[in-house]
């Protein structure tokens, strides 16, 4: 976003020099050539966040569908305890394993360029690959049910110790996409600041269809500003509000 102000900041000023020397030759395709490159800009910044926004949604379905596997796991071994689990109930988890490895490999091409999305992803790994270690464990205790259920017992205290540590894991996730939406909400709101500036610094011009011109790109770069803000603000973005009233405070001068 930087980028696009210094871009615009800059090509605005031409137009004001160019504006001043020769106000009866200002170059409408000099304008539109500016607007043009503005909204290219504003593109690429929207699919970043966007690109984001699908990240985190696709960390979500990957935590909650960790969890209602746990939960699944949870069961198998109360049953393995007891004598009565089926290998039916190992193969619907290996099942929700498979499908959560291929949204993984998803997310992983999505973590090429973000290094702490790679690290996520890194964690994700190492959840999955102790929860399929246990389910072999658990394949292999259903068919050795004749073992005694004090040796049964044993085992199953162990993987309580392995259970709690993949459930502080995946809280330790859910952190880390808490923070990828607060981020959001962060690149949210600064958009907005950055439509404001834009619009806070739009040069003074001398010739009424110039001072038309400006008035107009002045009101957009505020409108812009509001839908960020807007957005930030649903996002839980706290300083939103209060920026809203002074854009709109602004579009009303």
């Amino acid at each position: 976003m930087r980028i696009v102000k210094i871009a615009l900041t800059a090509a605005l000023t031409l137009l004001l020099v160019a504006s001043c020397k020769e106000p009866k030759y200002v170059s409408k395709q000099e304008y539109d050539a500016l607007v043009k490159e503005y909204e290219e800009l504003q593109a690429g910044s929207k699919a970043i966040r966007e690109q984001h926004a699908e990240q985190a949604a696709a960390v979500d379905r990957i935590l909650q569908q960790l969890s209602q596997i746990s939960g699944s796991t949870v069961t198998l071994r109360t049953d393995v305890e007891q004598g009565t689990a089926e290998m039916t109930q190992v193969e619907q988890i290996e099942s929700g394993l498979v499908n959560i490895k291929a949204q993984m490999d998803e997310l992983e091409a999505l973590s090429k360029n973000n290094k702490q999305l790679k690290g996520v992803v890194a964690s994700l790994k190492k959840v999955i690959a102790e929860k399929e270690a246990e389910i072999e464990q658990l394949k292999e205790e259903i068919r050795r049910k004749d073992e005694t259920i004090t040796a049964q017992h044993a085992t199953i205290e162990e993987q309580s110790g392995t259970i709690e540590s993949q459930n502080a894991t995946i809280a330790g996730q859910q952190e880390n996409l808490r923070a990828l939406l607060a981020e959001q909400a962060q690149m949210l709101f600064q958009a907005g600041v950055d439509f404001e500036n834009l619009g806070d610094e739009a040069p003074e011009v001398s010739l009424k269809k110039n001072k038309q011109k400006m008035a107009n790109f002045q009101d957009n770069m505020y409108q812009k500003a509001i839908v960020y803000y807007k957005q930030a603000q649903a996002a839980g973005y706290p300083e939103a509000a209060f920026r809203i009233s002074q854009v709109e405070e602004k579009l009303a001068h």
